[in-house]
């Protein structure tokens, strides 16, 4: 039953070589990518284990690096991302134990990073860009009915559907327990902490949404979502999600991006811009203080569940930073990290970076998240128009989510692969219309069709 996970790929492919690439990423890729758990897996034979995400992008990756390389157009985040992920590659073939697995660990960083980057980078602006927040507003909504179920019975449907009817081992039937209920959507997104990212990214991409409606835009969102949107139960549907994922870090994040949110609604954007990052910078003293008080705790006995995750963490940095710098430029290999005082998890992804790829990596991640917030600010001083900037703070709040939220958590499930698909299109990000043609119009544009003839020729 698992070889059903490989129908996206097959379709995916077929639509491509049609020429229907915006009909492949709207209605195939992305439904895959945020309804599907990364954990149905289905292996081809000599190949890694791939999501049905993972096939449907395959194709998409293709077009991506074919527009990207006949355009003749580069940035220094395109270098930036190719490096990152070729030292990926080679620190796990230099430490893998068995080379096989080190060169399958090479191609699952290609697939997961570089090609969801190559599709945002070409794929997207700025005919797809109302088109695509829109589907992943819409399908991150969905998620909420299945959530909830964990929520209340403490069991998964994706993992008792995985389990019983495809035969799948790689998920669990029951999800992790806290304060008497389930954590939301962590089998969707591999866990509760990823979840609530997702949420609370798509809660900031949401926001550029309501813009639209508020200034009465010709846009389209449809009957069922502008209902939604009027009476604010999207915004109260995310919230509620993420609170159900009991995942603090995200939370905490969204606070922070909330701020951001408001910036357009000052004429000083670049003023505001600075007020923000103030009270940001002042916000994140405050809060590492306090954590360091809450997790300061003399009596063992006494401490809550949420103390001790604290407490873990905070040993988890102390201990594992000097292990971190012995793995040098190429790290230990994710595979080969030496586990210590029995910490089974890397909850920093950061940390988990520099353990398991070295400092090479370490350092192109840092480059990476920095370009990424510079070209944003730049986007947000140079685009004139109003429905422009909303958009750029927009996604400046949702990556501020996740560079925040990781400092808490590793980049796990499908967050790969959503935050390089923003980040490659963020890059892209050029002065254009909110609003789009049809969809149907934008999936049957003849102009701008691509055919594997053209590639293979």
């Amino acid at each position: 039953m698992t070889l059903l996970l490989l129908l996206p790929g097959l379709i995916s492919l077929i639509l491509v070589m049609r020429g229907r690439i915006e009909t492949a990423f709207l209605s195939l890729y992305l439904p895959c990518l945020l309804l599907l758990p990364e954990d149905y897996l289905f292996r081809i034979p000599h190949l890694p284990a791939f999501s049905a995400a993972d096939y449907a992008l395959l194709p998409l990756g293709v077009v991506g690096f074919s527009r990207l390389i006949r355009g003749g157009t580069f940035a220094l985040m395109d270098l930036l991302v190719v490096l990152y992920t070729a030292s990926i590659g080679l620190s796990e073939i230099l430490h893998a134990t068995v080379l096989n697995d080190g060169i399958f660990s090479a191609i699952v960083a290609v697939v997961t990073i570089l090609l969801p980057y190559v599709t945002g980078r070409q794929l997207i602006e700025p005919d797809l860009r109302f088109a695509t927040i829109r589907r992943f507003v819409i399908l991150v909504l969905l998620d909420f009915a299945p959530g909830l179920y964990e929520w209340r019975m403490g069991q998964s449907l994706y993992g008792m559907f995985g389990v019983r009817v495809l035969g799948l081992t790689t998920i669990s039937e029951s999800v992790q327990q806290r304060n008497g209920h389930g954590r939301m959507a962590g089998s969707i997104f591999s866990n509760s902490e990823g979840a609530g990212i997702v949420f609370a990214m798509t809660f900031c991409l949401n926001a550029w949404l309501i813009y639209l409606r508020r200034v009465k835009t010709h846009v389209d969102l449809g009957m069922t979502l502008t209902t939604l949107e009027k009476y604010h139960v999207a915004e109260l549907i995310l919230l509620t999600g993420l609170w159900m994922t009991q995942a603090r870090g995200p939370l905490i994040a969204l606070a922070a991006a909330y701020l951001i949110l408001q910036i357009p609604r000052f004429k000083r954007t670049r003023l505001m811009t600075f007020v923000v990052a103030v009270l940001l910078v002042w916000g994140y003293v405050e809060t590492k203080a306090y954590f360091d008080s809450y997790t300061n705790v003399t009596d063992l006995t006494t401490i809550t569940e949420q103390q001790s995750s604290a407490m873990y963490r905070r040993i988890m940095n102390e201990v594992y930073a000097p292990i971190a710098e012995v793995g040098g430029w190429t790290g230990w290999g994710v595979l080969e990290i030496p586990q210590v005082e029995g910490m089974k998890s890397c909850d920093n992804h950061y940390l988990l970076v520099h353990l398991a790829w070295g400092r090479l990596a370490y350092i192109l991640f840092l480059l990476i998240v920095w370009e990424n917030i510079r070209v944003l600010l730049v986007r947000s001083w140079q685009f004139k128009a109003a429905q422009d900037r909303a958009l750029v703070f927009s996604m400046l709040a949702a990556m501020a989510v996740l560079w925040f939220t990781l400092l808490t958590v590793y980049m796990g499930g499908q967050l790969p692969q959503i935050s390089f698909l923003l980040i490659g299109w963020i890059q892209s990000m050029v002065p254009g219309m909110a609003a789009t043609p049809s969809g149907q119009q934008i999936a049957e544009n003849s102009n701008k069709k691509f055919t594997f003839r053209r590639v293979l020729a």
